[in-house]
């Protein structure tokens, strides 16, 4: 059958487009990334504990996997509702989740750190998140979080673009590194 030579054929171990590694030290550099990675990512929120009914604030740059597959693909896959954002801006953060009824934010951790450095408002626990889902936040920063806004769940996540692992922390203990999802055994 000739034509069967011309039909491109797509396994888990194809590689997906290119993107940017979140934390990539010095100049940006394309990351391999397989069809089987880019598949797992739907599965990222529900991992996590968010469900089909959340909205997701995102603000991390969709050039960088933590914006692109793990934000967005992992909306899609959950069935929720991603309020996107251009650009980060800690002063809107609030009044962009009251006005949209943001339930989940995902951030790096340097994000929270702004949020927390921002002037305190008696409004500062008036807001319908439930989970914040990153890296990188710092301890100090974590605990200031949780006291300033409110019981809101973080998981913590560690892992690498390039990287065949990924660590989330589900007990939301401080400072804590986490375990391997199931996905991995």
């Amino acid at each position: 059958l000739p034509f069967l030579s011309s039909l491109f054929l797509s396994f888990p171990s194809s590689l997906f487009p290119s993107f940017l590694p979140s934390f990539s030290p010095g100049l940006p550099k394309a990351a391999r990334v397989s069809h089987l990675k880019t598949i797992l990512c739907l599965g990222f929120y529900k991992l996590v504990g968010a469900c089909s009914s959340d909205v997701i604030y995102l603000t991390l740059p969709l050039y960088h996997m933590s914006g692109s597959l793990l934000g967005i693909l992992g909306s899609f896959g959950l069935g929720a509702t991603c309020v996107l954002k251009k650009k980060f801006s800690a002063s809107q953060f609030w009044p962009d989740c009251r006005t949209h009824g943001v339930t989940v934010f995902q951030y790096i951790g340097e994000l929270c750190r702004y949020l927390v450095n921002q002037p305190q408002s008696p409004a500062d626990r008036e807001h319908s998140l439930r989970m914040a889902v990153g890296s990188g936040m710092r301890p100090d920063v974590w605990r200031e979080f949780l006291r300033r806004f409110g019981n809101i769940k973080v998981v913590e996540t560690y892992g690498m673009t390039e990287g065949n692992a990924t660590l989330f922390n589900y007990t939301s203990t401080v400072g804590a590194v986490g375990r391997g999802s199931w996905i991995y055994k």
